[in-house]
């Protein structure tokens, strides 16, 4: 309302208008922050989604590690010996002597 208007009420009922102006502010605001779509929810998937963002980036290097490591034993045939010997593989005609 203009200011000449405000100034043609009664002080009672300025104070009415302001009372429900302030209580109406105050209820706008509390939904805008706690309704289903509101501000708070919004945080919340906010940094839901940035926890599901650096998980990913994680699992991403995993996988490319686990590439790696793939293509490493699909061509690379020391490694590969080295890591069957690590799992207690053995060549062909190879006698394991174990001393105790």
């Amino acid at each position: 309302m203009p200011a000449t208007i405000l100034n043609q009420l009664s002080h009672p009922e300025q104070k009415k208008i302001f009372f429900f102006s302030l209580l109406f502010i105050t209820l706008l605001a509390a939904w805008l922050l706690f309704s289903p779509q509101g501000g708070l929810k919004f945080y919340s998937i906010k940094k839901e989604l940035l926890q599901i963002e650096q998980a990913n980036a994680q699992l991403q290097a995993e996988n490319q590690a686990l590439r790696q490591e793939t293509e490493r034993l699909k061509t690379d045939s020391v490694y590969l010996e080295k890591i069957a010997r690590e799992k207690g593989l053995l060549k062909r005609n190879e006698m394991v002597f174990v001393f105790n």
